[in-house]
């Protein structure tokens, strides 16, 4: 948690419950976040290990609340020294990633990335470490298949997704089986009980395999 007098305040921790779900994975990851709400204009920072930080805000400043957000600005800065200034990600509008919007696990995948190509020789392993665990800790998960039809031939795709929780993906890989058995399709294998489901299915000469996967985000 940041050390500072604010924590206490209704206002500041109305503020952090609202960004909790971008402050939980940089926390859990090993890095200090801080809501920073000065002047009325709200940001949320991240300190890294070289003494710098990341600065996260909307085209302007973020809103009262995380649903209203419309996309993410991640600029490098230092307190020491205000001409640092490097921008590490825009998907606002016209921004470079304009097309990932408000999404959290791509801005975060972002954020993973640039800690792990951290340039500076004293804080590079440290920026790597953190960039990994971050990873860990913002995955995406989609329900998949992989078929083999009449002719030998494969091919496999994801069915649906991507989501941001496991338990997301598990509930629609029970609706896209019960839509398989209604198709008739016949169940001919299942294993990985109810964390990772896996299920063979055949219907004449044509089987698929059918899954939940977890997806790459960078």
């Amino acid at each position: 948690m940041p050390d500072h007098g604010l924590v206490n305040r209704p206002e500041w921790q109305a503020l952090w419950r609202q960004y909790e779900p971008v402050t939980t994975p940089l926390r859990m990851a090993g890095l200090v976040c801080n809501v920073d709400p000065c002047g009325g204009e709200t940001n949320l920072y991240v300190d890294l290990p070289d003494g710098t930080h990341l600065a996260l805000h909307d085209h302007d400043a973020l809103p009262d609340r995380l649903e209203q957000v419309t996309g993410w600005i991640i600029q490098r800065g230092h307190r020491d020294n205000p001409t640092y200034d490097a921008l590490v990600y825009d998907s606002t509008e016209d921004g470079e990633h304009e097309k990932h919007g408000a999404d959290i696990v791509t801005m975060l995948a972002a954020v993973a990335l640039h800690l792990k190509t951290m340039t500076d020789p004293d804080t590079r392993a440290a920026g790597t470490k953190l960039g990994e665990l971050l990873l860990a800790t913002t995955e995406r998960y989609a329900v998949s298949f992989l078929g083999i039809n009449s002719q030998h031939t494969a091919h496999g795709r994801p069915i649906s997704g991507p989501f941001d929780s496991q338990a997301k993906a598990v509930k629609e890989y029970d609706w896209q089986t019960h839509l398989l058995e209604d198709a008739g399709w016949r169940l001919v294998h299942e294993q990985g009980g109810t964390e990772w489901p896996v299920t063979v299915w055949q219907r004449r000469d044509v089987l698929q395999v059918v899954f939940v996967s977890r997806q790459a985000l960078l």
